[in-house]
């Protein structure tokens, strides 16, 4: 019976000691706290929780060997959350760290928050520096799709092709018959298969001079819409104008004053009004040009599950 009554309080005893360790308050007195609550808030996609948590450990552990990588994950969080200003802002100073692969992974962000915020050209530009690193040989054929896309948000669509074919190229020597049959590899291969005719639709589209259009104008009323093969525009153009001015020559033969100050005024008007429409529309027609394929393809773009948001834990 003692035995028993002995072993009876030692599990119990256990049993509290264990529930103890269990239920213990966690310890705000190191980092690790702070930061694995945060890494809870970021799998959550809680980033803005995520972030006040990561500047807490900025704001109380401010000798933290690891701080430069507490900045990243704010960073990123940024990026996570669709404020890529905020993530640039955050991730730039990274850039001069000593840590080879805190930067490079800043630089990986940083593109991907100028892509995302549509500055193409800086984005371009960054994925063609990050093509070349060591660090990212793997994701060579990332970068090319990435570099190829904002090629195209800046309408170079003919270097868009040519970077997407280099990507395409980059895939199939990167993948063998066995591998082929993977889920990741049909859906690289469905883009490539979607975007490429897309990109060779791009390209052979040609802008409209708004100078051609405005003297074609000039030459005659509607010459410029003709011009842009907006032939309902230039035909409505060429009637308001030719009209007015036969209604004004009219008065002109019948004395009649009012008649022709009336019509000489509209037809003035009319046409000085349609070679100003001629000069506006090219300008628009160049400003949209190719925008439905560019949104085809960041469409199909959007469907390609990418790898480069990388994870990162410390």
């Amino acid at each position: 019976m003692k035995l028993y009554f002995c072993l009876v309080s030692f599990l119990f005893a256990t049993g509290l000691l264990s529930a103890k360790e269990k239920f213990a308050p966690p310890d705000f007195s190191k980092p690790q706290t702070f930061l694995s609550l945060a890494d809870s808030f970021a799998d959550e996609k809680d980033y803005y929780r995520a972030i006040t948590e990561y500047k807490k450990v900025i704001h109380f552990f401010p000798t933290y060997e690891k701080l430069d990588w507490v900045h990243f994950q704010i960073g990123r969080m940024y990026y996570e959350g669709g404020r890529f200003t905020q993530a640039k802002f955050e991730l730039l100073p990274l850039t001069d760290s000593k840590d080879t692969r805190l930067r490079f992974l800043a630089y990986n962000f940083i593109a991907l928050s100028y892509f995302e915020n549509a500055e193409y050209g800086n984005a371009q530009r960054l994925f063609r520096d990050l093509q070349r690193d060591p660090a990212g040989s793997e994701y060579t054929t990332d970068y090319s799709i990435y570099a190829g896309l904002a090629l195209a948000g800046n309408k170079k669509f003919s270097e868009a092709l040519r970077e997407m074919q280099a990507a395409k190229k980059l895939w199939e020597n990167k993948n063998t018959p066995e591998t082929q049959k993977n889920a990741i590899t049909k859906q690289y291969d469905n883009f490539f298969a979607q975007s490429i005719p897309l990109l060779e639709k791009a390209s052979e589209l040609s802008t409209k001079s708004p100078y051609w259009a405005v003297f074609f104008s000039i030459l005659f009323p509607g010459g410029g819409h003709f011009f842009l093969r907006e032939w309902d525009t230039g035909v409505v153009s060429l009637s308001l104008v030719g009209g007015a001015a036969f209604l004004a020559y009219d008065g002109f033969m019948r004395d009649s004053a009012v008649q022709s100050i009336i019509f000489t005024t509209f037809a003035t008007g009319a046409y000085i009004g349609q070679i100003y429409s001629s000069y506006r529309t090219a300008r628009k027609y160049n400003e949209e040009l190719g925008d439905a394929e560019f949104r085809d393809l960041t469409r199909q773009f959007r469907s390609l599950n990418i790898a480069l948001q990388f994870q990162t834990r410390f």
